[in-house]
């Protein structure tokens, strides 16, 4: 069984948008932790993943070393597997808590939220003061020690307009994997959700830039497409089970869901026990009334949050979730290796991106003002393939024959290997999956009824329409 600890309420910083309540003082004691940990296999599983949330775990680094000693003690004893994640804020990894990181072997998911205009609109230090600075820092610390840390950003109506440059930013800085969650529970306006659309877009055509160069760059939201496309008749892997103790002993089935952890508050209906009932019966809990996020079920928490029911996903959720699926399935199509004629072998993989999008072209805007295509896309000037900037996805002009010399045909591209599908790591406490995409409506045939057969194609392209590639 997954174990999630909140070691304490306290948090450096007051973001707008944080579900965590009242940052009071109240923090888990040694014996909380020790009976938590002992949960870690008492449903009999080969593997568990002990995880840290807060507040700001690492304001008690103390209680992080305490805890990760008894978990591998059980793992060692048990011959089991024992991985290890944190989520935090980054502003406190300083030398000594980076040692950690890499001593044990932590995956370490920072919350950022990209560029320094988005991070300082909502994640102020508590107090006031930018903590913009100090959240790079750490970053940067733990990338500079070989930690692999991933980010975790949160995308506000008022943040969109820097969703491109700060996933493109975070990627430079050496973060693979970025993962994002949206506010569900803001007022969400047409205008937004198209500038957000636009956004996405850019972010999926350079996602596919920096893999097609052999880079590792993954928006996390992309994932699920990426996979089932990657491995169409996979089968579904099995739920983990997964609980997160609250400070004072109260489980619940995810991290967002903790609150304030107050018996007077909503959040009390949540709990689906306490450490007092005992391992058997937080197993049959866990098992009847857990969260279930990777079952394919989407999230509880983002429901819980946007509705105030953890069973029912909000429009803002589903909408989130549909686009997330769409775009991740059109830049899954755009990294297939190539099918196309050989006449358009050389064609820009923007197109295969648009036509695998269903032929909106959607994003130009993003992208243009992100400055991707620069100046020289009115200029006509081009740069040599060398003296490209990254994510520079203009075609080369074509070579100008010398007087005299028979130009060969150019040789098509060769095809890309197959991408490999991202891997499916367990969860990260905070992050909030959204819904999976509803499945096709059934055509159904009304009976007596004689169905029309399929138009011809017109034999040549019809203008402003682009073609899915065969």
């Amino acid at each position: 069984m997954d174990v999630c600890l909140v070691l304490t309420h306290r948090c450096n910083l007051a973001c707008h948008y944080c579900y965590a309540g009242d940052h009071h003082a109240r923090r888990m004691e040694e014996a909380v932790l020790e009976r938590a940990v002992a949960l870690l296999y008492s449903d009999g599983a080969d593997r568990a993943q002990l995880s840290f949330f807060g507040g700001e775990p690492f304001l008690r680094l103390d209680a992080m070393r305490r805890a990760v000693f008894l978990a591998r003690a059980q793992a060692e004893a048990r011959g089991a597997e024992l991985s290890l994640q944190c989520t935090t804020n980054g502003t406190l990894l300083d030398g000594e808590r980076v040692a950690f990181v890499r001593e044990t072997g932590m995956r370490v998911t920072v919350s950022i939220d990209g560029v320094r205009e988005a991070h300082e609109l909502h994640r102020p230090r508590a107090g006031g003061g930018s903590s913009y600075d100090a959240a790079v820092a750490g970053l940067r610390a733990l990338v500079a020690a070989g930690a692999r840390p991933d980010a975790l950003m949160v995308i506000s109506p008022q943040t969109v307009p820097y969703v491109y440059r700060s996933v493109s930013w975070l990627w430079d800085e050496g973060i693979a994997t970025v993962r994002a969650n949206a506010v569900l529970d803001a007022p969400w306006d047409r205008g937004d959700r198209d500038e957000l659309r636009e956004q996405l877009w850019a972010v999926a055509t350079e996602m596919v830039v920096r893999r097609r160069r052999g880079e590792g760059a993954l928006f996390d939201p992309f994932a699920p497409a990426l996979r089932r496309a990657a491995a169409p008749a996979r089968a579904a892997a099995a739920p983990r089970r997964q609980v997160v103790v609250a400070t004072g002993g109260h489980l619940y089935p995810c991290a967002p869901m903790v609150g304030e952890d107050r018996d007077g508050g909503p959040e009390a209906a949540l709990r689906i026990g306490h450490l007092d009932d005992g391992g058997p019966a937080i197993a049959r809990a866990v098992t009847a009334r857990g969260a279930g996020c990777d079952s394919g079920k989407g999230c509880a928490c983002a429901a819980y949050l946007e509705t105030g029911d953890r069973s029912t996903a909000g429009p803002n959720g589903l909408w989130y979730g549909r686009l997330c699926d769409e775009l991740g399935a059109a830049a899954a199509g755009a990294l297939q290796p190539a099918r196309r004629p050989a006449e358009t072998a050389r064609r820009p993989f923007l197109f295969d991106l648009a036509a695998a999008a269903g032929g909106v072209a959607i994003g130009a805007p993003a992208l243009m003002r992100a400055g991707l295509f620069g100046d020289r896309a009115s200029t006509g000037c081009e740069l040599p393939v060398a003296d490209r900037p990254a994510g520079d996805l203009r075609p080369l002009p074509p070579e100008v024959p010398v007087d005299g010399e028979m130009a060969s045909p150019p040789e098509p591209d060769p095809e890309p290997d197959p991408e490999p599908p991202p891997d499916e790591a367990p969860p990260v406490p905070g992050q909030m999956l959204a819904p999976p995409p509803p499945p096709p409506p059934e055509e159904v045939m009304v009976r007596g009824e004689l169905a029309a057969p399929p138009e011809d194609e017109p034999d040549g392209p019809v203008k402003g329409r682009l073609r899915r590639p065969d």
